[in-house]
């Protein structure tokens, strides 16, 4: 996912939008980038020593980079000195409508980050101002107005920047496009010669083989082994049989025993002759099946022994005694 290769962010980041539905043309990429790793496998960090004085921030944007969405890329890092301590390279979420509106998208995430990362150093006893760097003549004048003017299309949260940039808590200063180091976030078309230049701006260089603090990978030949075969290695596996008909019927209940099923709470539910309740209920039902089987299901039962009721009043009846409730 190139989290430590800022030589191939953007490329990393452009074939992780097609994994949902890849395409031929996703697929050459993606070799194309293996070949590339092949060719330059290791990126070694610098960290020399060094005293700085501010929290460096370079953005950058493609504006309508991708020909199928028209969606702008965002790039930029966040430096101490010469030393990178993150990179990004981000899609936009919604589409510019100018390259201006495209560079100060980036401005903004940029400044978010630096701030945070300043809030960062303060609670580790360094207190450093942020300088944001931008090759945009356009993102630098919506940051240093008040309002949108005439831009509609941006959204009103994005205006902090401005107030920002108007305090002091972000010194926002403007580096020429050929100079910017954040083009290797944004960019698609950069030469190899370019590619390199600007990698060694973040002390960095390649280098081949593997490094000698890195674990040693192994020398010897590993026997093929598939996994259905590592699996059935001194495995033990059972014939299939049944018990009942294998079995005796000693063996049969010593191995196999029943399960046993724990008596009910209300088993004795229902028996008890004393139930004062249950008796009457009894008698009704009995009452009331008489009347039915004299007079048929009529709606109105004429017997004076009997309440009268619909058919629905003696089934409830029946049930409520059968259940033991008044």
């Amino acid at each position: 996912m190139a989290a430590d290769r800022i030589d191939c962010q953007f490329a990393a980041k452009e074939i992780c939008r097609w994994m949902a539905s890849p395409t031929a043309s996703s697929w050459s990429a993606l070799k194309r980038l293996c070949r590339y790793l092949v060719g330059l496998p290791r990126l070694v960090y610098s960290f020399n020593w060094q005293v700085v004085n501010a929290i460096g921030v370079y953005t950058d944007a493609d504006w309508a980079g991708c020909p199928r969405t028209r969606k702008s890329t965002s790039g930029g890092c966040v430096l101490m000195g010469s030393h990178a301590l993150k990179s990004w390279s981000t899609t936009q979420s919604s589409v510019a409508l100018s390259s201006g509106e495209a560079e100060f998208n980036g401005v903004v995430r940029g400044s978010g980050i630096a701030l945070g990362m300043q809030s960062l150093l303060k609670d580790l006893g360094h207190e450093l101002p942020v300088r944001v760097w931008t090759d945009s003549s356009a993102a630098i004048g919506v940051c240093t107005r008040q309002g949108l003017g005439k831009l509609r299309h941006l959204d009103t949260h994005t205006l902090w920047v401005q107030q920002a940039v108007r305090s002091g808590r972000i010194d926002l200063r403007k580096v020429l496009g050929e100079e910017n180091p954040a083009d290797i976030f944004t960019k698609h078309s950069l030469g190899r010669d370019r590619l390199m230049k600007l990698t060694a701006l973040f002390d960095c260089r390649f280098a081949s083989g593997r490094a000698d603090a890195a674990p040693q990978t192994r020398t010897s030949t590993a026997p093929r082994v598939t996994m259905a075969e590592a699996m059935t290695v001194d495995e033990v596996v059972a014939e299939p049989f049944m018990p009942h008909v294998s079995l005796s019927a000693v063996d049969l209940d010593r191995l196999y025993p029943s399960v046993t099923v724990p008596e009910a709470v209300d088993a004795e539910d229902g028996n008890d002759p004393t139930d004062q309740t249950l008796n009457e209920g009894l008698r009704q039902v009995e009452e009331l099946v008489q009347a039915c089987a004299e007079q048929g299901r009529r709606r109105r039962l004429a017997s004076s022994s009997v309440a009268p009721g619909s058919l629905a009043d003696v089934n409830t009846i029946v049930s409520n005694a059968a259940s033991g409730t008044t």
